[in-house]
């Protein structure tokens, strides 16, 4: 196998490989090599001749090229992730895929690997990363969401799916959800935090009382996971973000989140009038604006999130004041509980 080195400098990145140890029980870039191509080999009937590329976050995603010349991306998931919602998620993603929406076509269900589970979809990166404080692109974004739900209405039997972290019930007492990765202490950083879990409660008061439709959304729908080509969508990745919430809920996250990328040097934060025209040009796509309650609902679910990406920062970057332009706690700071407020 060649090109292992794209896995060991990105575990190397961190000081623990919290997510591969999660997974595979080691951290050791060479043996998890192996362990993929034992998985690919069992199951795909194919060996791996090559690694493309490799990242983690909440799960392990491989980039490979098999010996056959096809190319997949494996992601491994971490074992809290139920199989249920994996096989939900899987379900939904091929159903888009014959449906002509564009998404990569799964190869392979959740299937054993490791402590986990992993799935195989087909290699697509066609397109170019783009900046979405572009009106074009922001109009793009609105319209694939509002498609998204469209298009999946009619899919039966998605218990599986749930709700979004951020908009899930927690226990009476409970601020936060346990955080998407363990580098992100909250109960450690509380300190200088205080201004953001205010926030972040009145928030979440508001959202106890959602109103809206029940959709399936995509919950990180930021331009990071997108590829645009000729004015077109090419193709949209992170599909295990996928959830059954209120259509409001799902509208909020994703205009406080839809610029959000690493791929380009470009403020990840949109302004109020940038979020609030996602909202707009969603509405124009579903062909009904929401009420004064579901617009409630919508800047509710965006302070919240904004609240918990500004808490993540935190959490590494433990300042008080003086926030980078465009960081989340300068957003959240700047605009507090009016950032989409109706």
């Amino acid at each position: 196998m060649n090109n292992i080195n794209v896995i060991a400098d990105f575990i190397n990145q961190w000081h623990t490989p919290f997510v591969e140890e999660a997974i595979f029980g080691i951290g050791n870039a060479e043996e998890i090599a192996e362990r993929v191509n034992t998985f690919c080999a069992t199951h795909l009937g194919i060996s791996v001749a090559d690694y493309l590329f490799y990242e983690s976050s909440q799960g392990a995603v491989f980039g490979i090229q098999l010996s056959d010349g096809h190319r997949v991306v494996l992601k491994a998931h971490q074992p809290d992730r139920p199989l249920d919602f994996l096989s939900a998620t899987y379900k939904v993603q091929r159903y888009l895929a014959d449906h002509g929406y564009p998404c990569p076509r799964p190869l392979l269900g959740p299937t054993p690997i490791g402590y986990g589970h992993a799935t195989v979809e087909e290699l697509i990166d066609t397109g170019v990363y783009t900046d979405a404080h572009d009106p074009a692109i922001r109009r793009l974004m609105a319209e694939k969401l509002a498609q998204l739900a469209s298009v999946t209405g009619d899919i039966k039997d998605i218990a599986g799916l749930r709700s979004t972290a951020l908009g899930r019930q927690l226990p009476e007492g409970i601020l936060w959800p346990t955080p998407h990765s363990r580098i992100f202490d909250f109960a450690a950083t509380i300190s200088g935090a205080e201004w953001i879990d205010t926030l972040a409660y009145e928030a979440r008061q508001k959202l106890a009382h959602s109103v809206g439709k029940m959709v399936i959304g995509h919950t990180d729908w930021s331009v990071k996971h997108f590829r645009f080509w000729d004015g077109n969508v090419c193709i949209i990745y992170d599909w295990d973000s996928l959830a059954l919430e209120h259509e409001t809920v799902i509208v909020g996250e994703a205009a406080r989140g839809f610029t959000m990328t690493w791929h380009l040097d470009v403020l990840i934060t949109p302004g109020q009038d940038e979020a609030r025209a996602f909202v707009e040009e969603y509405e124009t796509f579903r062909g009904k604006a929401f009420t004064d309650d579901e617009r409630a609902t919508i800047a509710a679910a965006a302070t919240y999130a904004l609240a918990y990406s500004a808490r993540c920062e935190h959490c590494i970057d433990p300042r008080t004041g003086d926030f980078p332009m465009g960081s989340h706690r300068e957003a959240l700071a700047r605009y507090g509980d009016r950032y989409l407020a109706p």
